[in-house]
């Protein structure tokens, strides 16, 4: 397979463009299935949802179609990346904080070893 020729790179953003629009498709059945906004389905389907519009942005038919200027899907991409941050770090915070409180207090079969 010769890979030199100009309309491949297209082509292949347009493939990736097809299996992202895929996984947003089921992330956002995961969410609703969920039925939980804050749930981790929803704020993954957020992000790609996000990295969707921005790839979109990046096909060049797409972006002379809307007029829209061309870095503006690579802008939209560190934007998800930012949101993306966020979640994790978010959920990882509360996640240890979490864990904190449940090895702070002491359980009932704690308390029946002590003779409390």
């Amino acid at each position: 397979m010769n890979l030199d020729f100009p309309e491949f790179i297209p082509f292949m953003s347009v493939i990736t463009s097809i299996l992202f629009f895929v996984s947003l498709i089921l992330f956002t059945w995961l969410s609703i299935k969920s039925k939980n906004i804050r749930s981790f389905q929803a704020q993954i389907s957020l992000f790609i949802g996000l990295y969707v519009i921005g790839e979109l942005f990046e096909i060049k038919e797409v972006g002379t179609a809307l007029s829209i200027p061309e870095e503006l899907g690579s802008q939209i991409h560190v934007a998800a990346t930012i949101f993306l941050a966020i979640v994790v770090w978010t959920r990882l915070y509360r996640s240890e904080k979490g864990i904190k409180t449940l090895t702070d207090t002491p359980n009932n079969a704690d308390m029946k070893t002590y003779g409390n």
